[in-house]
C-alpha cells in the first residue's frame, strides 16, 4: 500500500459505498476502547454483503483542540467534532471551559476542515488531522483517559479466510433459546468469543442482528452448523490484528 493514494471521505458510510461500487480499499473505525463498537461501521458491514474485513489495526488516539489561528480558548464560539470524539473528551472540554458550543459532524477530518474555514471556531480532532490541514494546536491530550485506543478495519471487496480472528453477522428466529442455539455451536467447536453485540435491523422495526468476533480462521463446518440455527448469516472475513 506504499504507492496508494489516500482520499478523505465525508463519512464512514461514504467509504463503504466507494469500496462496494468502485472496488477501492477503505479504512474505517470499528471499535473504541472507551465507547465500544462504532455503530455506523457495524450497520454498513451488515448492509453491504460484498464488503469484508481484511485486517484490524489498533491505534492510540491523541485528541487535540485546534483552530485556524492562535485564538484564545475562551473566545472560541464553536467546536466541531465527531460524536464519538466528543464522548471521549467531555470532561477535558469542561475543564477548558467548553460546555454548550460543541457541534457534531460526520468525522474529525470534516471538523478540521470546518475549523479551517471559520476563524472563531476550533476542531476536536486527532493531531494528525490538525497538522494535515494546517491548524494551530491550542491544547494537546484532550481526552478523558490515556488508554483511548481505536481499532480500525481495512475493508475491501475481497474476503480473506485466514487470520487470528473471524467476524460474522447474523439474525435468529424470534423464539426462546434462539441465541443460545447459536452460542452452543461455538462451544461445540471450541471457539472463544471475543465480542458479541446486537444492533437494530434498520429496515425492520424491533428486529436485531448480532455482531460476533471469535478466535480462529474460517471453518466451513462451523458456518454450515450456524446456518442451521440462524435466519441469515454473513461471514465478513478472517484477519490479523496489528
Amino acid at each position: 500500500m506504499s504507492n496508494a493514494i489516500y482520499v478523505e471521505a465525508q463519512s464512514i458510510s461514504e467509504i463503504f459505498y466507494k469500496v462496494s461500487s468502485e472496488g477501492k480499499l477503505g479504512i474505517v473505525p470499528i471499535e473504541n476502547s472507551l465507547e465500544g463498537p462504532i455503530n455506523e461501521t457495524l450497520d454498513n458491514l451488515f448492509k453491504f454483503d460484498d464488503v469484508f474485513v481484511n485486517k484490524i489495526i489498533e491505534l492510540k488516539i491523541n485528541l487535540v483542540l485546534a483552530s485556524k489561528g492562535d485564538i484564545n480558548i475562551k473566545h472560541i464560539k464553536n467546536v466541531y467534532t465527531h460524536l464519538y470524539a466528543y464522548k471521549e473528551a467531555q470532561n477535558s472540554l469542561l475543564k477548558l471551559g467548553i460546555v454548550n458550543n460543541v457541534i457534531p459532524v460526520e468525522s474529525t477530518s470534516k471538523a478540521a476542515i470546518l475549523a479551517l474555514s471559520d476563524p472563531n471556531s476550533a476542531a476536536l480532532c486527532s493531531e494528525f488531522a490538525a497538522r494535515l490541514y494546517g491548524l494551530k494546536i491550542l491544547a494537546y491530550g484532550v481526552q478523558d483517559y490515556n488508554n483511548n485506543i481505536t481499532k480500525f478495519a481495512l475493508i475491501s471487496k475481497n474476503v480473506s479466510f485466514r487470520g487470528e480472528r473471524s467476524m460474522i453477522l447474523f439474525t435468529v428466529p424470534d423464539l426462546p433459546g434462539s441465541l443460545y442455539k447459536v452460542l452452543e455451536k461455538f462451544y461445540t467447536f471450541n471457539k472463544n468469543l471475543k465480542m458479541i453485540y446486537s444492533r437494530p435491523v434498520r429496515s425492520i422495526p424491533w428486529n436485531y442482528y448480532f455482531y460476533v468476533e471469535y478466535e480462529g480462521s474460517y471453518e466451513k463446518e462451523l458456518l454450515d452448523e450456524l446456518k442451521k440455527v440462524t435466519t441469515s448469516l454473513k461471514f465478513k472475513g478472517s484477519y490479523n490484528i496489528t
